[in-house]
Parts: structure tokens; sequence; C-alpha cells
């Protein structure tokens, strides 16, 4: 199950687990699990581009055309 939520003009989908902080005036997207365990960042550049730099047990889906991220904890 999934929850979702808006990014910009991104749509972010989240498992039940992972939990958004968002910083609009910075345009960050923080992902952290319910015991704050960090899962990665989402932010736009000063390009206007869409960047990721997720955990090594973080995977992610991308949708170009939909414009939807899939985040998923991977476990090991």
């Amino acid at each position: 199950m999934y929850k979702e939520i808006e990014f910009f003009d991104w749509t972010v989908k989240l498992a039940a687990d992972i939990s958004p902080v968002v910083d609009i005036k910075a345009k960050k997207l923080a992902l952290v699990e319910s015991n704050f365990e960090f899962n990665g960042l989402i932010w736009i550049d000063e390009k206007n581009q869409l960047q990721i730099k997720p955990t090594w047990d973080c995977k992610i889906s991308i949708n170009p055309e939909e414009k939807i991220l899939t985040f998923e904890r991977v476990d090991s």
C-alpha cells in the first residue's frame, strides 16, 4: 500500500512505512522511516531539474511520462 504526495509537479508514492518531510522554500523532500532512518532526498535544483539521492536500501521507480516517483524499502 502506498501513500501519495505532490512535490511540485511530481507525484511521489511512498511505501506505508516511509514519511515525507518537505521544505518548500528549499525545494527539498526528505524521506524517513518511522524510526527516523533516512531513506533519501529529492530536490529541485537551480536549473529546475529533479535530483534524487537515495540510500543503498531504497528502491526508486520513475515514470517520466506521468511524472511519478515510487519509493520502496528494500530488505537485505
